[in-house]
């Protein structure tokens, strides 16, 4: 199965590990190209046969990098994967074989990991859905972080919409589960999510940020994805923010005991994620 590789990035300092990871994948020679969509002036990208830097000149949005690649891709599957996601061995070959499967989108795992307390706090609080200890299985959202769509799919539901400064993995996806293509959790293809939000401060804003941008795909699909009404009531949601906070953490510790087990200490910052998300989501707009 051809594949094509779109990775959006703004600089990423840690492009070329991200590359060689994809270059380094049992199955590689299915790859037909590897389209790097944004900025890359550190040259971290040494342009070959397959790998590619399309510039968008300036800084451009996820989404607006994304729908660039698709347009200039070529194969029948396009995998997107972000700048600060390192692939783990076997990733590749296992989006191949949910496809293969009948999944016509299938989102991959986040490791439970992280370069200090925050950073892992993060992974664990943001992609509490998306563990490899998750169960393989239909989801009404993925993220695009680690996610791979049949172009069938998209010449179907269009491309991802570039006036939601965040949160248009959930929009898309939601979309294609509206068009009949359901979205398929597959935990055997995991990525090892470097990112920046090292600080408490980085976690605060970003989470907020999704709180707030989140909240808006899921009020436009309110019935599919099954909006609860405090969604609805902005001020008292942020007055109830700790405790919406303090359940969501509880849930994930009673769908996935095994993040007790594991990582006890992290449940501050686990918790810190999720206040901060509904705080955002009861305010007003927030900057990227």
């Amino acid at each position: 199965m051809r594949v094509s590789v779109i990775i959006p990035s703004l600089n990423s300092p840690i492009l070329d590990d991200v590359l060689a990871a994809v270059s380094s994948q049992a199955g590689a020679a299915d790859v037909a190209e590897i389209l790097v969509v944004g900025k890359d002036e550190a040259g971290l990208l040494v342009p070959d046969g397959r790998t590619r830097l399309i510039d968008t000149g300036r800084p451009v949005n996820p989404a607006v990098a994304r729908n660039r690649g698709i347009r200039e891709s070529s194969a029948p599957l396009l995998i997107f994967l972000d700048s600060d996601c390192i692939p783990q061995s076997g990733w590749l070959r296992a989006h191949q074989a949910a496809h293969v499967a009948g999944h016509p989108v299938a989102g991959g795992s986040v490791l439970p990991a992280g370069s200090n307390y925050w950073s892992r706090g993060y992974n664990l609080g943001m992609f509490q859905a998306y563990l490899p200890t998750r169960p393989a299985g239909p989801r009404t959202i993925l993220p695009t972080l680690n996610l791979s769509v049949e172009r069938r799919v998209i010449e179907k539901i269009g491309e991802l919409d570039e006036t939601l400064p965040r949160s248009q993995d959930m929009e898309w996806t939601a979309r294609m589960g509206q068009a009949g293509f359901q979205p398929c959790f597959w935990p055997d293809a995991p990525v090892e999510h470097r990112h920046n939000r090292n600080t408490l401060r980085a976690v605060w804003a970003d989470c907020a940020r999704s709180g707030y941008y989140s909240r808006q795909v899921r009020l436009r699909h309110g019935d599919l994805l099954n909006t609860p009404a405090l969604l609805r009531r902005p001020r008292l949601l942020r007055l109830l923010s700790p405790a919406v906070a303090a359940a969501a953490t509880a849930r994930l510790l009673v769908e996935q005991p095994v993040v007790l087990r594991h990582h006890p200490a992290d449940l501050p910052a686990i918790y810190l994620t999720k206040l901060a998300w509904a705080w955002g989501a009861g305010g007003e707009p927030a900057r990227d």
